[in-house]
């Protein structure tokens, strides 16, 4: 018997395991939710492209991936890049801090601690970038008791 379906945010895959599978616990695969802060993420580095020149567009484009990367995994040169962008750019430093920050939600040992954690995240997301975290902050909402079913059963669809 399946005890447990880790999926994405998709409802006709949720009302289909629900019909099939009434006893299993639907888990949604965290990569597909700390994606969605990646995105995020993106979409103030592309509102950040407006107010540059083409040069600095290029560069923008070249170093997204510095953005997309974890903070732990930065290398010194990657890091340097960063701090470049963030100061002459504070709204960048902003996503980047706030995908950070949700990322580490995933690091919680408690479905009420990632609660907690999302709570205080959600506070954190100011005006300026609320609506590139929207999509985010709706999906957390309306999948929450899936999203958190993740912390009382670890399943991902990742390869092992």
């Amino acid at each position: 018997q399946v005890q447990y379906v880790a999926m994405d945010m998709w409802r006709p895959y949720k009302d289909a395991v629900e019909a099939i599978m009434p006893h299993a616990t639907i888990v949604i695969d965290k990569f597909h939710v700390v994606r969605m802060a990646n995105d995020a993420m993106e979409r103030v580095r592309k509102s950040c492209r407006e107010s540059l020149t083409p040069k600095q567009r290029h560069g923008l484009m070249h170093d997204r991936f510095v953005m997309l990367k974890r903070e732990h995994d930065l290398s010194d040169q990657e890091a340097l890049l960063l701090s470049g962008w963030i100061k002459n750019y504070p709204e960048l430093g902003l996503a980047y801090r706030l995908k950070e920050d949700f990322f580490k939600i995933y690091d919680a040992k408690s479905k009420a601690d990632a609660l907690a954690r999302f709570a205080a995240w959600d506070r954190a997301v100011t005006h300026e970038v609320r609506d590139a975290f929207s999509d985010l902050i709706k999906a957390w909402r309306n999948w929450q008791p899936y999203i958190l079913a993740y912390f009382d059963h670890p399943v991902t669809n990742a390869y092992t």
